[in-house]
């Protein structure tokens, strides 16, 4: 079944959106708004302002499974659970498996190709642009790149070995792109992310485009270029643990990356990086997984709290604080219970409230310097300069956790660097990424998140959907790569 993308200028945006099928081979696209500028008018007669409304609908795209991702893969690490009573797969699914390829499993891959077939048709409209100055075009084409990387990144960090397409810009009548190793999808992410900081060098002082306020800072191409190189740092860094052999070469090259990145080495800049923006306005949409505290969808596990280290004064760490309340915060006893899931729960995220208050417009961040503090110490533990890593670990959870210095020392062995630097990815990134659950498949650790039931099995890779497999004439649950 062929993808049907409907593309709507509404309100000023333009946004992608899929109606279903195959996305990552080819697609056409369905004009819903004839009042409005179409995908098919800028394909044919691309100029700056349809461009400039394009450019608005990519950012819309990337954000499109953010929401989804974040709780999916937060399901199998442990760190919370989806309990809306209704859609039962949504706890099943990741708790006692198997995933399945239409439901649960089968979900944040469909709106990632539609996000790529998008971005595939901005940057071929962008060279045909005649009001657009070679500046301009290397700012878009940048643009372009950049989220199409961050789209795959999406797509593989899920699926490792099994792969994913990524020759996916094919007219309607050929067939799909071919499944390429994971190896060859982060090769595929660092060449179109360093295609792109070559795009910046040659982009002038400014975008033509406005980009949205969860890239103020990062809003002209020499500011944009320090994210483009902290997701290289990160692409560098998961390609390292998918490809042993990669070795002191990936590690190398993140630290590269990162050394044109906005790292720093202050906790104050923590927060600092490029966000996806949500709002209650007519037309947006907003960050569900800001919900209140007597809500009934969103719940955090306690395994949270029950494997933090503790301050020096005997509470948790800051983290577990700052992220986590209690169901009611003047009465810690009151549990939230669902017939058919194993565990009792009697907190919530609080990661996504302002001012204590739950809010829809808040920001989900896409890369932050506190993530790019642990992505520095994790390349300096793979080349052994643990001097480095240390001070980098101490950096993070001294001043984010609240915690003593670690004990660890030049002579630890390096499977316990990796402990550190994972459990302090777990609680820095705590339902901001399912970093807990991508982690520990990265690094063999599997074993060491908590199974829902005495014997079970947590989830070791998101399958391939139903649709996808079907439209190559492998059935519906399939591994192209026999991995």
């Amino acid at each position: 079944m062929r993808p049907v993308l409907s593309v709507l200028a509404r309100r000023g945006i333009l946004a992608a959106a899929v109606a279903g099928g195959l996305l990552s081979g080819c697609g056409d696209f369905n004009v819903t708004d004839p009042n409005n500028p179409t995908l098919s008018d800028l394909t044919n007669n691309p100029n700056m302002a349809k461009l400039k409304l394009a450019a608005n609908g990519l950012f819309i795209g990337a954000r499109s499974d953010i929401v989804s991702i974040i709780w999916r893969y937060g399901s199998m690490g442990r760190e919370g659970a989806n309990l809306a009573g209704n859609n039962q797969p949504d706890y099943q699914e990741p708790f006692f498996g198997p995933l399945s390829t239409t439901q649960f499993g089968g979900a944040d891959w469909f709106n990632e190709y539609a996000s790529i077939r998008s971005i595939n048709v901005f940057m071929d409209a962008v060279p045909r642009a005649p009001d657009l100055s070679a500046q301009d075009r290397a700012g878009a084409i940048a643009l372009g790149r950049t989220l199409r990387a961050l789209a795959l990144f999406y797509v593989i960090e899920a699926r490792g070995a099994l792969g994913a397409p990524v020759d996916v810009d094919r007219p309607v009548s050929a067939a799909p792109a071919p499944f390429v190793s994971e190896d060859s999808v982060y090769g595929y992410i660092i060449g179109d992310l360093d295609a792109a900081q070559d795009s910046l060098a040659d982009a002038g002082g400014g975008f033509f485009f406005p980009m949205p306020a969860g890239f103020s800072g990062f809003d002209t191409p020499a500011t944009f270029l320090k994210v483009n190189r902290a997701l290289a740092a990160r692409a560098w860094l998961f390609r390292a643990t998918a490809t042993p052999s990669c070795g002191a070469t990936c590690y190398n090259n993140a630290l590269t990356a990162l050394g044109l990145s906005f790292v720093t080495n202050s906790a104050a800049d923590f927060g600092t990086g490029a966000y996806f923006d949500f709002s209650t306005r007519p037309g947006d949409i907003t960050n569900d997984l800001s919900e209140p505290l007597n809500g009934t969808t969103y719940f955090a596990l306690n395994f949270n709290v029950d494997d933090a280290q503790l301050q020096p004064g005997g509470q948790p760490d800051q983290r577990v604080l700052d992220k986590l309340s209690f169901i009611d915060p003047s009465d810690s006893t009151v549990n939230y219970t669902l017939s058919g899931f194993p565990f009792s729960v009697n907190r919530k995220f609080a990661v996504y409230f302002t001012g204590g208050q739950p809010d829809q417009n808040a920001s989900i961040p896409i890369i932050r310097d506190e993530e790019l503090v642990l992505l520095r110490a994790e390349a300096n533990i793979g080349l052994n300069n643990l001097a480095a890593a240390i001070t980098d670990l101490d950096l993070v959870r001294v001043n984010a956790g609240g915690l003593a210095p670690t004990t660890l020392t030049t002579a630890s062995p390096q499977s316990a660097f990796i402990d550190e630097l994972l459990y302090n990815r777990r609680y820095s990134l705590l339902w901001e990424q399912g970093a807990r659950w991508v982690d520990a498949r990265r690094y063999g650790r599997l074993n060491t998140i908590e199974p829902a039931v005495p014997g079970g099995q947590v989830p070791t890779r998101m399958p391939i959907p139903a649709n996808e497999c079907a439209a190559r004439n492998l059935g519906t649950s399939c591994n192209p790569l026999g991995t």
